[in-house]
């Protein structure tokens, strides 16, 4: 991944140098459309606008009440109001994105509660934050997490009121953000800083970095172990959001030390624990590179958001590239296409998922892996709400002093100083995007298209001349010109099939930005035993119903004969699927592309027959003791004296899009 660290940028209007390459734009000038908005929408009927049915804490007042109170007993934990605090962002960015009135006020009646009750000194939110641990440690980690929900908008007629509030709430002197998590408040110390010009944020937020990098030399998120080439150990939450704080400075700074801390940061995570789908390994700890690797569903969330960071700093399209790997593959692998059910652990290969399938060492036989609205740990359920509402508020971003950039491909629009372009698209199933510009009067811009690192053969006509520059795949092309009502762009980003090496001999298959597994035929039972289920949000456990146990061969003439069909699209269709005219026919076909893949490719494979299922007979853990049963786990690859017994006979098999399946073989033995 290159590093890219841009000059400087434009002075702010308040005149505060904002130093990065792409800035973000206020959210309300986004509108997600298209199956983009209709994947939002099944969010906002499913959990995101439900999280209740998930149980404690969702079902509690949240940050209303002080303490959180469950069973009758006051919980004086920091925990509860992190876990909501997720939930209250994700529900107030969704609610921007679709004009959402009731989500709006649900996330409303928890922040207007903090903000209408400050502390005299200025502290804002509960008691049982504000007072200090045995180890005379003040909680503010959950701070972070709920003001980001204020990061996405503020009401117009209160703005200045609230960052009042906040920059007292930073300076009352009533905690030490160096500290743990709660240096993560510097993401909105910097922020700001950014709105009020305030220099006694920007020098708090120095300070408290700096501390943290003083007090914990040896942490693997600390400056000095990022900034080396040490293989970074830790906890996956941990890492993602305080790893990505360096970058932030330098936003705000131009701290060029700070910025390669991070970039070297992420390469490091890139080299030697990032699996398939794009998110590092962390069953709550980074593991590794394996096919059977998992990570929690938090890291999603919080990968995509740091990855954010690193793209508008450097301007680096190759973060653009792994942000969407991320949330067109992983983020969908995880939860259950009506967004009613999620995993705490998913990974590229799951061949079970039921209430006994984890196969990490963290949480061994428990429901981690299955499918359930609150599946073994709370933090996750509210995590989950953030992912897509995070990735559509970063879709257009602006090039300051230059223009606006389409970072990440979905049908859309955006406004942008008296312009609105419009993204017609059904990528990242299909190759061609078309923007169309509309505006009163002429306007002289910039528009930067990514050209993603995996197109080999990308083509750009406006209003039907063919593009005049240079297309180099991996960066930013810079459109420049005076656009005039109607104006229009066609992107076409022609999408091999793909076939990819992985860690321990394995193959992996790509089309453009998206993974593709083999869907395992699942027989599905409700889980009558889990408190949380109920018949609108039900618990799922899954076992495999077919096969499975297929190597795909890594050298063969065969593989020519590799296709991609279109299984629930017309054959007619499938013929026009890149001409303009026919494409509303197209997007029909994408009301729920996670439910019904609209695309899918045939490949060859052989069966390994010796390649089986864990199979255990008694399980041994500290909380639940032994069980006995017959519990079955996921396997790693097979060994080479097991590939050896492969099938000679060739078979076809069908692959879909990654998010398409919840029981899936993604990362295959190569023979």
């Amino acid at each position: 991944m290159k590093k890219t660290i841009p000059p400087g940028g434009r002075a702010s209007p308040r005149g505060i140098r904002y130093r990065g390459f792409f800035r973000e734009l206020d959210l309300a000038s986004i509108r997600p459309a298209g199956w983009l908005r209709r994947w939002l929408e099944r969010q906002r009927d499913g959990l995101t606008g439900h999280l209740e049915h998930a149980g404690y804490p969702f079902n509690t007042p949240g940050w209303r009440q002080d303490p959180i109170r469950w069973k009758g007993r006051a919980i004086r934990s920091w925990w509860p109001y992190e876990q909501v605090a997720y939930w209250v962002d994700g529900m107030t960015r969704l609610g921007l994105l679709l004009e959402d009135a009731r989500l709006l006020r649900k996330a409303s009646r928890q922040l207007d509660r903090v903000l209408a009750r400050p502390d005299p000194d200025g502290y804002l939110g509960p008691q049982a934050l504000k007072r200090t641990t045995p180890q005379g440690r003040a909680e503010r980690w959950p701070h972070a997490v709920l003001f980001r929900a204020l990061m996405a908008g503020l009401p117009a007629g209160r703005r200045r009121p609230i960052l009042r509030q906040l920059t007292r709430h930073y300076l009352s002197g009533t905690a030490k953000f160096s500290e743990w998590r709660n240096v993560c408040n510097v993401e909105i110390m910097l922020w700001l800083h950014g709105q009020t010009g305030d220099r006694r944020l920007l020098d708090l937020a120095r300070r408290s970095l700096a501390g943290f990098h003083r007090r914990r030399p040896p942490a693997p998120a600390s400056l000095r172990a990022m900034l080396s080439g040490a293989r970074a150990r830790d906890h996956g939450v941990n890492y993602c959001e305080i790893s990505k704080l360096p970058a932030v400075l330098f936003l705000h700074t131009g701290n060029r030390t700070a910025l390669r801390a991070t970039v070297n940061a992420w390469r490091k995570l890139a080299r030697d624990h990032a699996l398939a789908d794009g998110v590092p390994s962390s069953t709550e700890h980074f593991r590794g590179r394996a096919a059977h690797a998992g990570h929690e569903t938090c890291v999603i969330a919080d990968a995509a958001w740091s990855l954010g960071y690193l793209l508008m700093a450097t301007g680096d399209a190759a973060y653009a590239d792994w942000i969407e790997n991320t949330v067109f593959n992983a983020a969908p692998g995880a939860t259950m296409p009506d967004f009613k059910a999620l995993q705490y652990f998913s990974s590229p290969n799951q061949i079970v998922a039921d209430a006994s399938a984890n196969h990490h060492e963290h949480g061994f036989g428990w429901a981690h892996k299955s499918y359930r609205p609150n599946p073994a740990t709370e933090c996750c359920p509210g995590n989950v709400t953030r992912i897509v509402p995070n990735f559509a508020a970063r879709m257009w971003m602006e090039r300051p002093g230059r223009g606006l950039a389409a970072t990440f491909y979905g049908p859309s629009a955006v406004t942008h100083r008296g312009c609105t372009i419009s993204e017609e698209t059904d990528y990242p199933f299909g190759e061609s995007i078309r923007f169309t510009v509309r505006t009163r009067r002429p306007s002289t811009f910039s528009l930067f298209l990514r050209i993603p690192g995996w197109c080999r053969r990308p083509r750009l006509r406006i209003n039907g001349e063919p593009f005049a520059g240079a297309l180099k795949r991996g960066t930013f092309v810079e459109v420049r010109r005076t656009f005039r009502d109607g104006d229009r762009l066609e992107l076409e980003l022609p999408m091999d099939i793909r076939r990819e090496r992985q860690p321990g001999g394995g193959l992996c298959i790509r089309r453009g930005p998206l993974l593709y597994a083999l869907p395992i035929p699942a027989r599905r039972r409700r889980d009558r035993h889990d408190k949380r289920s109920s018949d609108e949000f039900p618990a799922w456990n899954l076992r495999p119903a077919g096969p499975w146990n297929y190597a795909l061969p890594k050298f063969s003439n065969v593989w020519k004969k590799a296709e991609v069909i279109f299984p629930n699209i017309g054959k007619k269709q499938a013929e026009f699927s890149k001409h303009w005219k026919k494409r509303a026919e197209i997007f029909q076909c994408l009301e729920n592309p996670w439910a019904e893949p609209p695309i899918a490719i045939r490949v060859p494979a052989v069966r390994v027959p010796g390649w089986r299922a864990r199979r255990l007979k008694v399980l041994r853990d500290k909380w639940h003791g032994a069980r006995r049963g017959d519990f079955r786990m996921t396997p790693p690859l097979p060994s080479a004296r097991t590939l050896a017994r492969a099938s000679r006979k060739v078979e076809w098999i069908t692959l879909v899009p990654y998010g398409c399946t919840q029981l899936r073989i993604a990362i295959f033995p190569a023979t």
